[in-house]
């Protein structure tokens, strides 16, 4: 098993990464398993901003991939881990953006560290490992987007304009990662990013209906199997979706995007988990919460800190992990860690 490094920030500074990648010419980008829109508009806008200076850049995604988030890509095409094999050409260097957790690059591991004299790293987690000895890591940006366009401010690259632009992969990133700038990190560098981005004549709406009103009838079905099965331990909502669920609706994780801050809406919840095993022999859990209480600063539940008991990890109001046991085992734990809290 794969641990988390003791100690995971920046090795870099921007300038070190641009000239890296100035001197490279192929160069391929990768980030985390099952991509969310941060993931996707990081890798795009770098392959976008860096095909624009004139460099031969690709992409390599662990699937699967959400059918909004391949809209939302437009013209750049995704290669998908499953569907074309690793990497034909060897590139010149290796970018990997929004994570630095060996366990979300699982099916690259091996050749990411026959190759990791050229990894560099992006990332915005407060969790990692040694994935990229060359990194940035900013634990104060809502979104890795906002790293990929200090990036790009250091090294001159246009967001461009409008559609396929750079710009929108990263407002893609910001608007997500932001819960469309709802959630407690969209902050004013937030807001200020988020200005500077729809300066370059990007469509919002049309970006938010392409990625949150794009969504199948499972949805719905397995929304209304989630609610059914919520339980309160304390304040924290826990519910679970077993692979029979996903079976009788036809539905798959991919349709479940954004479903665990349902609860969060109730007064009393300050922290929602989702546990799911479309595979029954892996659990996933999903972590949210909310800030603490206004005067009450201990009701306040860290999240990462709780997936970092499942060797998972992420943020504090939002993370995740993936456990090799079945549901009811990993739920019975779980369980037994918030009747402690």
């Amino acid at each position: 098993m794969t641990t988390q490094a003791d100690v995971y920030e920046s090795t870099a500074s921007f300038a070190g990464l641009a000239e890296r990648i100035q001197s490279a010419q192929r160069i391929l980008v990768t980030t985390h398993r099952k991509p969310d829109g941060d993931a996707i508009g990081s890798v795009v806008g770098l392959c976008r901003g860096l095909q624009s200076i004139g460099k031969d850049a690709t992409n390599i995604f662990i699937g699967p991939i959400e059918h909004g988030l391949r809209l939302a890509a437009g013209d750049i095409e995704l290669n998908i881990l499953e569907d074309v094999g690793l990497p034909k050409e060897e590139p010149d260097l290796i970018i990997v953006a929004d994570t630095g957790a060996w366990t979300q690059l699982e099916a690259l591991e091996k050749w990411l560290r026959e190759r990791r004299d050229i990894v560099i790293g992006l990332d915005h987690h407060a969790n990692g490992d040694d994935v990229a000895q060359e990194r940035i890591v900013d634990t104060t940006a809502a979104a890795c987007t906002q790293v990929v366009m200090e990036l790009f401010e250091e090294m001159g690259v246009s967001l461009g304009k409008g559609r396929n632009s750079v710009a929108e992969a990263l407002f893609i990133g910001l608007g997500t990662d932001t819960g469309w700038f709802r959630f407690s990190n969209a902050d004013a560098r937030c807001f200020a990013d988020a200005s500077k981005l729809l300066e370059h004549d990007i469509n919002r709406y049309e970006i938010y209906r392409t990625l949150e009103e794009t969504a199948r009838p499972p949805r719905m079905e397995l929304l209304q199997r989630m609610l059914a099965s919520i339980e309160y331990v304390g304040s924290v909502a826990l519910m679970s979706l077993r692979s029979t669920d996903f079976q009788e609706t036809n539905g798959s994780s991919l349709d479940l995007i954004g479903l665990v801050n349902t609860p969060m809406v109730l007064e009393h919840v300050q922290a929602s988990i989702l546990l799911t095993d479309t595979d029954p022999t892996v659990t996933k859990i999903s972590f949210r919460s909310k800030p603490s209480m206004p005067g009450k600063p201990t009701s306040l539940i860290d999240v990462n800190k709780l997936a970092n008991r499942f060797d998972g990890g992420g943020h504090v109001h939002a993370a995740g992990a993936r456990v090799f046991s079945p549901l009811e085992d990993v739920k019975a734990r779980l369980i037994g860690i918030l009747q402690k809290i």
